[in-house]
Order: structure tokens, then sequence, then C-alpha cells
């Protein structure tokens, strides 16, 4: 099993552990979080020279977003061609992922966490034993169990999608869809949104034009619920909660990399 280690800054190297083979770079969820081609170049430098694989993480993305990545884009995947050394880029953004697919064809695309459809509420656990068995396997699986979809994306170049591991349990089978499975512990992503909290200066939300605020850097808040025991952990416009250990049988999912997440991203 491949271990990663998932950071969002440069000095975040410091956290590399022994048994990790590659790391996890850049934002998921907010487009004003993406590094520049310069930041990228540098994760990619420094991975490189620790001898680590490289992963970009994407976000969702406006046309602002877009003009960004594809300079980050340009700059990796040129770095890429000149050493010989592989990139891949996590792709949470339908738009990215064509861009991708037509433009760097060097770079390897990989199914973000938002695109997988996956059921995640802390809610479902409470209520999954007394659905019927069809709708268990839909809660416990993800939209790529789903052959038309999987050929899909497989048409678009994806040869590996990205999952959490929610609290009721996690039930895939990537490798009769030809596909392999990365899963991130021990934090599961469960929703996120523009409307960003942490953006609001009171007059408007700077999400939807830019954020100079950056207030997710600096806090996480705790978001408690009577309905469920897991708390939903929110950092800037992204909840998430803490998945507790990885379920057995990853390896018979087709799951062949986990991801470890020191921290809330």
């Amino acid at each position: 099993m491949e271990s990663a280690l998932y950071i969002t800054s440069v000095k975040d190297f410091k956290k590399v552990g022994p048994d990790d083979s590659r790391v996890y770079f850049g934002a998921e969820f907010c487009q004003w979080r993406t590094p520049g081609a310069a930041g990228a170049l540098g994760a990619f430098r420094r991975a490189a020279d620790m001898g680590l694989g490289f992963t970009l993480l994407t976000p969702w993305v406006t046309d602002a977003g877009m003009v960004k990545l594809r300079r980050v884009f340009d700059a990796l995947a040129g770095v890429s061609e000149g050493s010989g050394l592989p990139v891949e880029v996590v792709v949470n953004d339908l738009g990215v992922l064509s861009v991708l697919n037509e433009k760097y064809p060097v770079l390897s695309p990989l199914l973000g966490r938002l695109m997988v459809r996956q059921k995640r509420c802390p809610r479902i656990p409470g209520l999954i034993d007394s659905m019927p068995e069809s709708g268990r396997e839909i809660y416990l699986g993800a939209g790529v169990n789903d052959p038309l979809t999987a050929g899909f994306f497989k048409g678009m170049g994806v040869h590996r999608v990205e999952l959490d591991a929610p609290l009721q349990g996690l039930s895939v089978d990537l490798a009769k869809a030809g596909l392999k499975g990365t899963v991130y512990t021990p934090y599961a992503y469960v929703t996120t949104t523009r409307h960003c909290p942490a953006s609001f200066d009171g007059h408007m939300w700077q999400s939807f034009t830019g954020c100079r605020l950056k207030g997710c850097l600096h806090n996480v808040i705790r978001l408690v619920n009577p309905a469920h025991d897991a708390p939903l952990l929110m950092r800037g416009n992204t909840q998430f909660v803490d998945g507790g250990p990885l379920p057995e049988g990853l390896e018979a999912m087709g799951i062949d990399r986990v991801v470890r997440m020191p921290d809330i991203p």
C-alpha cells in the first residue's frame, strides 16, 4: 500500500514520514488558495530532491481560477517533460479535466473527491442498518461503481479515483471498472460552498471575487449536532468529519494508496 502525505505549504515537507513515497500538494476546495506557478514548481522540485512522487491538488474554479491553473499546468508540464518525472493532477472540476485532456497530455488526471459522488453525511451510520440492501449499496459506494460513469472518466484519461472512507463504511470494486483508488485519512470531506464564512467582511462575500481575509488559514470551526455523535469540522468553505480508522479490505476494493492528512486542509 503506497503512503502519501497531504500538504498545503512547502514548509510542511518537514512532516514527510519514513513510509511516505509521495506528496499531495495544493488546494482541493478553494481557488483562492491555489498555489501559483512558482509555488507549484518549488514544491515539485522539493519532492524530486527528496525522491517523492508529486500530485497537485486542484479545486473547482471560475474562469479566473482557470487562468491561474493554466499557468500552473504550463509550468509543471514543462518541468515534467524536461525531467522525465511524472506529475499527477487531482481534478475537482469537469472543465479542468477537459483542459488537461486536450492541452496537457503529459499530466495525469485523477478524479477528485468532489466528483466521485459519495454519501458522507455523519447522520448516515445511524440510519443505514434500517435501509434495504439496495439502499445500503448506494450509501456505501461511489459514482464510479456505475460502468457508464467509470467509462466516461476513463475516456477522459482518468486512471485513478480519490475516495473518502465515510463513517458508514466503504464498498467499491475499482478493479472491475479498470481503475485504481486512493483513500484519505483521517478526515473525510463532507461538503463545500462558494459562500465562505471566512471570506465575509460584513458587506460582501469576497469568495466570489477574491479573498483578502484568508480567515480559513487560522481557524477550524467545530459544529456539533445532537442528531449524531460526529462533529463537523469546518475550514473556510468546506466541512469535514473525522472518519476514524480505515476500513479493512482496501486492496480487494482496488485501493492501493492512502493519503495521510495531518491537519484539516
